[in-house]
């Protein structure tokens, strides 16, 4: 007895692959902020560095003798860069999303 009721649960589903659609997405998201981390504690290793000034005007204990400017770039480039990886890991995965769900409901 098959019906026409639209809110009915499918009968079948398919458990691999939504469960390899899960991997991905959790891949994708971690992976991302992966990238962003890595490419924040570039980054913030370098400002230190090449910049030290910077660090030392930001922050108010800047001028302290025991103030390591390398140390704070890489602390701020990481946390930074995670955060910002993982925003960017979640964006595009919802973007895959919609386009999933808008590309199903047009076939």
């Amino acid at each position: 007895m098959t019906s026409d009721n639209p809110y009915n649960s499918p009968q079948h589903s398919d458990r691999g692959a939504s469960l390899s659609l899960l991997t991905w997405t959790i891949s994708a998201v971690f992976g991302s902020a992966f990238l962003g981390g890595a490419i924040g504690l570039g980054l913030g290793a370098a400002l230190g560095s090449f910049a030290p000034g910077y660090y030392r005007s930001v922050f108010s204990n800047g001028d302290s003798p025991n103030f390591d400017p390398v140390a704070v770039g890489i602390g701020q480039g990481l946390t930074q860069g995670v955060v910002f990886g993982a925003v960017v890991g979640l964006i595009l995965v919802a973007m895959f999303y919609w386009f999933r769900s808008r590309s199903q409901a047009h076939s």
